[in-house]
């Protein structure tokens, strides 16, 4: 059977930040459609970081860089009580982002994953292993089905073309997308290996009675079928539906947290569901692999 995650209804909006622990992922949602001007957050950068924003030729793809990464060194810095401007990062073996090792926080207790689209970004922190998350934008001058003969598996491209309407094709695409990019992003193996040796399920409709719900993955729960390269991988890796709002598809993927979610403690002040305790709002969760916390990011 594979590992599932759990995820609360809403985004918080925490008083104090929250703190991680060792069965709770937490995903925090940064709006970037903000008209700051760049330099308020340039100080925050680094010089490589700086220097990429400048190098962008729209100013508000820059700005998109520049609020996201600003926010990024919010958020982590907090977990630790250190300067944002402290933060060091490196690159893995296949240029997944991490915190360098020898830096104020030890990379092996805070790992993190960002991912931005449009006008949104995603962050996803977790003290108990590797995290993937991905967010996209739905656009509909893709060329859905021929992207998909190119990097879906047989399974997903089956899916896909089964479908029948504008719609359900765009959610099917993106949220299909958003899942693949999101375990290779865990991985940290990226593209390498391909695309096609793992399947997803894919999301294709929201139950009308549940349309108004931001816990939509009642209806089609994100979960890995199958890894032909990796036959370990649905007992090590859980993955989440992440509802970021409309027009839009997420997805996390995470290392299994042993024990489960049940009676765990995330972030503080508020309590979570069967005993749990979760973050101001946020909900953990009982008889899962792991529990995801939503949270607004206040860095903006």
């Amino acid at each position: 059977m594979a590992a599932r995650l759990t995820q609360s209804d809403v985004w918080a909006r925490p008083a104090a930040h929250p703190a991680l622990s060792a069965t709770v992922t937490h995903v925090w949602r940064i709006p970037l459609d903000q008209s700051d001007a760049v330099d308020a957050h340039l100080p925050l950068l680094s010089s490589d970081e700086a220097e990429r924003v400048r190098r962008f030729y729209f100013p508000h793809h820059g700005r998109r860089y520049a609020i996201a990464h600003s926010a990024l060194r919010h958020i982590l810095a907090a977990y630790a009580d250190v300067d944002p401007r402290a933060l060091q990062f490196s690159t893995g073996e296949h240029g997944k982002p991490e915190l360098a090792h020898g830096g104020v926080i030890n990379p092996a207790t805070l790992h993190f994953n960002l991912s931005h689209s449009g006008d949104l970004a995603l962050l996803a922190v977790a003290s108990h292993g590797a995290v993937g998350v991905d967010v996209e934008q739905w656009r509909s001058n893709v060329q859905h089905l021929e992207i998909a003969e190119r990097f879906f598996s047989p399974y997903e491209r089956d899916a896909l073309r089964s479908l029948s309407n504008e719609e359900a094709i765009l959610r099917g695409f993106f949220s299909t997308w958003s899942r693949k990019e999101a375990y290779l992003k865990a991985t940290g193996h990226g593209i390498v290996r391909g695309l096609h040796h793992f399947d997803v399920t894919m999301e294709t409709s929201v139950a009308p009675a549940l349309s108004s719900s931001p816990n939509r993955s009642l209806v089609s729960p994100a979960r890995l079928i199958a890894d032909r390269l990796d036959p370990e991988a649905l007992t090590h890796w859980v993955m989440a539906h992440i509802d970021v709002g409309p027009g839009y598809s997420g997805a996390l993927v995470s290392t299994r947290a042993e024990g489960g979610a049940k009676g765990a403690r995330g972030a503080r002040g508020a309590e979570g569901a069967e005993g749990a305790e979760g973050a101001e709002g946020a909900e953990g969760a009982e008889g899962a692999e792991g529990a995801v916390a939503l949270f607004e990011s206040p860095y903006i």
